[in-house]
């Protein structure tokens, strides 16, 4: 199957852009900070024999336009997308700061989704409206805005992969890297620093899955842990998988395990 190309759509808010595939019930993929719709090349290719797979370009990535930087303001552009696409229910996949995105989607529109999916992710940072930056954040603002495209894409693809990563692996990281824009970086950025969805993920009742990487160093275990507690609270199905020998890109370091995890929760749906 070839890789579809971009689409574009025009909402409310601007422009987003997405790929779309396949046929058959929907699931909806959310990459993150270091990604965009390329991110989900291997699971388009795996998922959309059975599925009608959606893969949006968050705000400020791709060739979408930005929104405020909040995880509301997030959500409800995915769900103006999924509204113009026509997609009532699907299954939702987000990954890092996607899965913020994700999280707080599930909260606020429940009965759009037939089961979650939280790929390396986190409650979000959790601080206050307008708290700056932290150092390692404006840092990386910093290496974007004065690097060489290539050169900040092998910093942030090496930051992301377990030691040992496989040097192709590698390269794709680093291109997909390398397309980050400075605006879209920054207010996604932002949207991680100050959400909080402990509340929202609390509230669920619906099947959730959370894929973990055993070498994760942006997304420790501390933090997958503090999302754990808080769906624990609730009533949502819960289903973990700890992926073995990754990082934070787990989609590519190890295609074949993700892919796995995420086929057999979604079988059991």
């Amino acid at each position: 199957m070839a890789f579809p190309d971009r689409q574009t759509l025009d909402l409310d808010h601007g422009r987003i852009s997405y790929r779309q595939a396949g046929s058959g019930p929907d699931l909806v993929l959310l990459h993150g900070l270091a990604g965009n719709s390329r991110t989900w090349e291997e699971q388009i290719e795996a998922f959309s024999g059975s599925w009608r797979v959606t893969a949006w370009d968050a705000p400020g990535y791709g060739l979408s336009d930005t929104v405020a930087p909040t995880a509301d303001a997030y959500a409800a552009t995915l769900a103006a997308l999924v509204d113009a696409l026509d997609l009532p229910t699907f299954v939702l996949l987000g990954h890092s700061m996607g899965g913020v995105v994700a999280g707080r989607f599930a909260g606020t529109y429940p009965g759009r989704l037939r089961a979650l999916a939280l790929s390396c992710t986190l409650l979000g940072r959790r601080q206050p409206a307008g708290t700056p930056l932290s150092e390692p954040y404006l840092a990386r603002l910093t290496e974007l805005e004065t690097l060489p495209a290539r050169e900040y894409g092998a910093r942030r693809a090496k930051s992301m992969a377990a030691p040992g990563c496989a040097p192709e692996i590698i390269e794709r990281l680093t291109g997909i890297a390398a397309e980050t824009r400075r605006e879209g970086l920054a207010e996604a950025m932002r949207l991680i620093a100050e959400a909080d969805n402990a509340d929202a993920l609390a509230a669920l009742s619906l099947p959730v899955l959370v894929l973990t990487g055993e070498e994760d160093r942006t997304v420790t275990p501390d933090l997958s842990g503090a999302l754990l507690d808080a769906l624990a609270r609730g009533s949502a199905r819960v289903r973990t998988a700890v992926l073995p020998r990754v990082g934070h890109a787990p989609y590519l370091e190890d295609t074949a395990a993700y892919n796995a995890a995420l086929k057999s929760f979604l079988d059991g749906l």
